[in-house]
């Protein structure tokens, strides 16, 4: 059996699909709760029927990434006040030779009124991942998942075509390679949704995934890799689920026709779509075993921050963080006093211009496509040559991008926007370091921006103490430039004490509008140049006279 190129999958999650089908029986929306018989389950087995490939399209000849094949027909049932429905069986393909045997999916499906659906679903206890042998003939199992005990609820909107709620679990996850050379253990992964409305399309709230105990061995059952734990905490801010909504069924229609949507279609369908999110993504208990010349890491705990504020008002801002503690790593490729043991660093960009961005950006795209629809054109025929005198070309018309960036530009600077240096700290056993500032956008700096930061630094004197090497000995290469870049630090810095006594250096960096870099009062340019001479000019050499 050769493998087919297989279609993309577009918007649209495998559990949101299956949900999708199911309400779409009921559509349009009915007020009172349909009643639960033999006409039903008839009409929601023919919409699963018609719809099966809709939401999860085959494979094509020419498509890429992943195509869905589905093995029979589906069968509904009236059970009391819900449907049980058995799916046909489902596999996924991808474009490079790796097949899923996902099986048979149940649901139990329960109609509420408004258009809500209560659903449930079972996965397979096992699931299959193959992959093309040598010859590209014949599929050969690679892996295999198995399930321990599962749950999964949650509340479909039939006119959003969305999910509202979710409550999930699944524990004693396991991924097994074949021959049994290296297994994945998931001790529990959860999901948790809950979307409350606030307008008349828009939605807000949580969304949470959390995967724990997770540990990978290899084939003699030596832990390569474990992790206590994995949390993604999403919040959606006036989320519109009706132009969510409008944008999947737009790429359904399109990826049914093998074809692209263009920049202008697409592009009012973005405009507005959310107010604003925010996401975090936290690491805990890491460890990483090394071998040869790669080293052991351990990891205490990461995670990453980040997010858009007032999308839909006239100046938002945008966050992003990091931080990072108990680090180590076994043998160390930097010198254990300075190895990083604790980082934070926090970013955001306030006051941004929304419709001026979103002009700026939507010119880009549109002017893309147009200049990628003009080199597919047929090339125009060479004018023939005019030997009389020609009236010169006309300069060349600023791109898309310079205009764009023009008025980007223009845009910052009416709106006074800010990058924040919110915060940096950065903590190992011999120094601590944190930081703070702000640049804003100016119209009549000759860097574009005006503002500063303050920088400090504590153990600079403890940290040269610990550098230095034993009486009678020199310092290797490495420990030599450490040593003159800290002294340099000592230098420029300002010695103050902190609250228990110990030496503290600051520095003040301050960009003017004038376009001048102080550090402490004091202008950088004379330092700077020292540090970058300018290369003597050559002359050329003097002949000799004769």
């Amino acid at each position: 059996m050769r493998r087919s190129p297989v279609r993309p999958l577009h918007p649209g999650l495998l559990a949101g699909g299956l949900f999708a089908l199911v309400a779409a029986a009921w559509s349009p929306v009915r007020a009172e709760v349909p009643p639960v018989d033999d006409a039903g389950a008839r009409a929601l087995a023919a919409s699963l029927k018609s719809g099966l490939t809709r939401w999860f399209p085959p494979a094509t000849e020419d498509g890429e990434g992943l195509g869905f094949e589905w093995e029979g027909e589906p069968t509904v049932k009236p059970a009391g006040d819900h449907y049980d429905v058995a799916l046909p069986r489902l596999s996924a393909e991808s474009s490079e030779g790796t097949r899923v045997e996902f099986g048979t999916v149940l649901l139990t499906v329960t109609p509420r009124d408004g258009g809500l659906f209560g659903v449930s679903a079972i996965l397979p206890s096992k699931i299959a991942f193959q992959h093309l042998d040598d010859e590209e003939e014949d599929y050969v199992e690679v892996a295999t998942a198995t399930f321990g005990r599962q749950s999964f609820t949650g509340t479909w909107s039939a006119p959003l075509e969305n999910l509202l709620t979710v409550d999930a679990a699944y524990n004693d996850v396991t991924v097994t390679a074949a021959g049994d050379t290296g297994k994945v253990t998931i001790g529990s992964v959860t999901l948790v949704q809950d979307l409350k409305p606030d307008g008349a399309t828009t939605f807000s709230g949580p969304v949470a995934l959390a995967i724990g105990a997770v540990a990978a061995t290899n084939g003699t059952k030596q832990e390569m890799f474990k992790l206590a734990g994995l949390a993604v905490e999403n919040s959606y801010v006036r989320a519109d689920l009706a132009k969510i909504g409008a944008l999947q069924k737009l790429s359904q229609k399109y990826t049914a026709a093998g074809k692209t949507p263009t920049a202008k279609e697409i592009l009012p369908m973005l405009h507005g779509l959310i107010g604003g999110f925010s996401g975090k993504v936290r690491l805990t208990g890491l460890s990483v075993a090394g071998g040869g010349e790669t080293p052991n890491i351990s990891l205490g705990q990461m995670s990453f921050q980040g997010g858009v504020e007032d999308l839909d008002q006239a100046l938002s801002t945008v966050r992003f963080g990091m931080e990072a503690r108990d680090f180590a790593m076994t043998p160390s490729m930097t010198p254990p006093a300075f190895t990083p043991t604790a980082m934070n660093l926090q970013l955001s960009a306030a006051k941004l211009p929304n419709a001026a961005l979103w002009q700026s950006f939507s010119d880009l795209v549109v002017a893309a496509e147009a200049e990628e629809k003009a080199k597919e054109a047929p090339p125009k025929p060479a004018a023939k040559d005019n030997k009389k005198a020609k009236t010169p070309p006309p300069p060349p018309a600023p791109s898309a991008a310079d205009v764009a960036m023009q008025k980007t530009m223009a845009a910052l600077i009416e709106a006074g926007t800010e990058l924040r240096l919110d915060t940096v700290t950065v903590d190992t056993p011999a120094t601590a370091g944190n930081a703070t500032g702000a640049l804003r956008v100016a119209a009549n700096a000759p860097q574009g921006v005006t503002g500063g930061a303050v920088i400090l630094l504590r153990g600079l004197d403890a940290a040269v103490k610990a550098m230095q090497p034993p009486p009678g000995s020199q310092p290797d290469p490495g420990t030599q430039n450490m040593l003159g870049m800290v002294a340099m630090l000592q230098a420029l810095g300002q010695m103050t004490k902190d609250d228990t006594g110990a030496e503290v250096r600051s520095y003040k960096i301050d960009m003017t509008e004038t376009g001048q870099l102080l550090l402490n009062g004091a202008d950088m340019a004379p330092l700077l140049a020292a540090a970058n001479p300018t290369p003597p000019v050559e002359e050329p050499p003097k002949k000799s006279k004769k």
